[in-house]
C-alpha cells in the first residue's frame, strides 16, 4: 500500500506506522511550522564529546604498534572489500538489504529556508554474516555465529538526489537489557557509521539525507557509555523531534543455522595444516592487483615425494573480489634449479594438476586437488576432495576473527 508523505502542523509530525511497501506516493508539501521543534543542539555536542576516543593502556604502550579496537561491533575481516554497486561505484556497505528485513516508514523533518515540510522514507535493518573464528570475543562472548548490523535509509525514487529539499537525519538510540531510552547517561547513544571499520566516525543528527545511504551501527569508544551486542536483541528509535515522532522498530537476536564461506581477502594469509601430520602444510597469500577489481591467490603446498623427501607444489590465480570458492586453480612444479642461486635460469614450470580452495571460517581451509608430477619419477600425486586443514598461527596486526 502507497503512502504519502505528511506535513508538519502545528509542531507536531504524524507519523506512517505501517510496514515498508515498495512502492510510495510521490507527494510532498512544504507547509510552514508555528510549533516548536526539539533542538538538538546539546545531543550533537554530547554524541561530539563522548565521540572522542579514550586511549587504552595498550594503546599507549608503544606508539607504533598496531592494536585492535576493542569497542568494535563485529570482525575487522567484515567489509574489508569495497564491493561494486550497480552504478559500478565503489560502495564500502551493501546497497541492497539482504536476509530477515526489520523495516518501517519514518517520517523525517526537512528544511528549506523558511518553510518545513516532512518526508517518508524507508529504514530497514538487517545484518550480514561476518567471519567466525568461534574465540570468545568483546562483540562475540559466546563465540558463535557472528554478523555485523547495518542500517539503510532509503529515500522514495521520486525524491533521490534532491539537494534543495531533503530529510535531517534523525536521532537515533538503542536500548538493550538494562540500556534504556533517554537515560541521564547517555548510555542509549549508539554510533551510526556510514563507512565500516573505523573507530570514531560518526553521523551527526540533522545530517543532510541526500542520497539513499547504508550504515553500520557501532559502539562509540568511550568506557562511560553503554556496549551494545548487535547479534542479540534490541529495540532501535528514531526520533524526528517533534512531540510523538518517535518510531522504533525491535530486532531479534541474530541466530543463523550456518556460516557462508568467507570472501578470499588479506585476512586468509597465513599458515595451514593438518595437526595429526605436522611437517607437511599450506602457505596461503592474497595480493592487490591494483585494479580495484581483482585480486591474486598464491599458495605453496610444502609435502613430500614418495621416498619421503621434501617437494614443493605452488598454486596461482586471479579473482574477482569477492569470490568465495576458487575453482580449479592451476598447480605447478619446478624443474631444472639448484640450492642458493647455483642453477641457470629459466627453471622448468610443469603442470601437476588443478585444486580448489575455500575457508569455511578464520581457522579452516578446505580444498579438493587432483594431480600428478608426470615428469619427475616417484613425485606426490593423487586427488582427494573436502580436505580440511587448520590455521597454524595469527599474522602479527592482521588477525582473522
Amino acid at each position: 500500500m502507497s503512502l504519502s508523505s505528511k506535513s508538519v502542523l502545528a509542531g507536531a509530525a504524524l507519523l506512517a506506522c505501517a510496514l515498508v511497501s515498495p512502492t510510495f506516493a510521490a507527494e510532498r508539501s512544504a507547509v510552514a511550522v508555528s510549533g516548536p521543534r526539539t533542538d538538538f543542539s546539546a545531543v550533537r555536542a554530547q554524541r561530539t564529546a563522548l565521540g572522542a576516543r579514550t586511549a587504552s593502556p595498550a594503546a599507549t604502550a608503544t606508539s607504533k604498534e598496531l592494536v585492535s579496537n576493542s569497542y568494535r561491533a563485529y570482525p575487522a575481516s567484515c567489509f574489508s572489500d569495497t564491493l561494486p554497486s550497480p552504478s559500478n561505484a565503489i560502495q564500502p556497505l551493501p546497497v541492497t538489504p539482504t536476509g530477515p528485513l526489520y523495516s518501517r516508514t519514518v517520517t523525517l523533518y526537512e528544511k528549506n529556508g523558511s518553510q518545513n515540510s516532512s518526508e517518508d522514507v524507508t529504514i530497514t535493518i538487517w545484518r550480514v554474516a561476518c567471519s567466525s573464528s568461534g574465540d570468545k570475543l568483546s562483540y562475540n562472548p559466546d563465540g558463535g555465529y557472528v554478523g555485523a548490523t547495518l542500517m539503510r535509509i532509503q529515500r522514495q525514487s521520486a525524491y533521490e538526489g534532491d539537494a534543495q529539499l531533503y530529510p535531517q537525519y534523525p536521532d537515533i538510540r538503542i536500548a538493550q537489557g538494562n540500556i534504556t531510552f533517554d537515560n541521564p547517561n547517555f548510555t542509549d547513544y549508539v554510533r551510526v557509521a556510514s563507512e565500516p571499520n573505523t573507530v570514531v566516525s560518526d553521523t551527526m543528527v540533522g545530517s543532510p539525507i541526500i542520497n539513499s545511504t547504508t550504515y553500520v551501527l557501532e559502539n562509540y569508544p568511550n568506557p562511560s557509555l553503554g556496549f551494545f551486542y548487535f547479534n542479540n536483541a534490541f529495540t532501535i528509535r528514531f526520533d524526528n523531534g517533534y512531540q510523538g515522532g518517535q518510531v522504533t522498530i525491535s530486532v531479534p537476536d541474530y541466530s543463523p543455522t550456518s556460516q557462508p564461506l568467507m570472501a578470499v581477502n588479506g585476512y586468509l594469509t597465513g599458515s595451514w595444516y593438518d595437526p595429526t601430520h605436522g611437517g607437511e602444510g599450506m602457505l596461503t597469500q592474497v595480493y592487490d592487483t591494483g585494479d580495484g577489481v581483482n585480486r591474486t591467490f598464491f599458495a605453496a603446498w610444502y609435502t613430500f615425494d614418495q621416498s619421503g623427501l621434501p617437494f614443493w607444489l605452488v598454486a596461482q590465480a586471479n579473482f574477482p573480489i569477492g569470490t568465495t570458492q576458487l575453482q580449479n586453480v592451476q598447480v605447478l612444479y619446478a624443474t631444472g634449479g639448484g640450492f642458493a642461486g647455483h642453477f641457470t635460469p629459466p627453471i622448468q614450470r610443469n603442470v601437476w594438476g588443478t585444486m580448489n580452495v575455500s575457508f569455511p571460517d578464520c581457522q579452516h581451509i578446505k580444498f579438493d586437488y587432483n594431480g600428478s608430477t608426470g615428469t619427475v619419477q616417484g613425485g606426490p600425486g593423487g586427488s582427494g576432495n573436502g580436505v580440511v586443514w587448520t590455521r597454524l598461527g595469527n599474522i602479527n596486526s592482521l588477525n582473522c576473527q
